[in-house]
């Protein structure tokens, strides 16, 4: 019982200290519009870049209002990996899937 006491408020370290981040990704015909936001707030200045498309080399920033437009050139469906930095430096990561066949 000492153990799984322990081992339980650990765990409630841990999750107190994680920063909530999000980062929506919505797909459009010409590449991605990208939010992140952190703990509910819109994060301003973050660098926002493609992981796993070559053709992207870009670096964007996010506007005041914590988005960002991404171009993409796709030539199939894929799913593409989004990476932001906060002014902090905190870093998030998310997958999204792109469809090549928007009309």
């Amino acid at each position: 019982m000492k153990l799984l006491n322990t081992a339980v408020a650990v765990m409630c370290v841990v999750f107190s200290t994680v920063t909530l981040a999000d980062m929506k990704v919505v797909d459009t015909a010409n590449g991605a519009w990208v939010t992140v936001s952190e703990q509910g707030a819109l994060v301003a200045n973050a660098e926002v870049t493609v992981k796993n498309v070559p053709q992207s080399k870009g670096t964007y920033m996010t506007n005041e209002n914590g988005r960002v437009f991404v171009p993409l050139s796709l030539n199939s469906s894929r799913s593409v990996k989004y990476n932001a930095v906060t002014e902090n430096g905190t870093e998030y990561n998310r997958y999204a899937f792109h469809s090549d066949s928007k009309r």
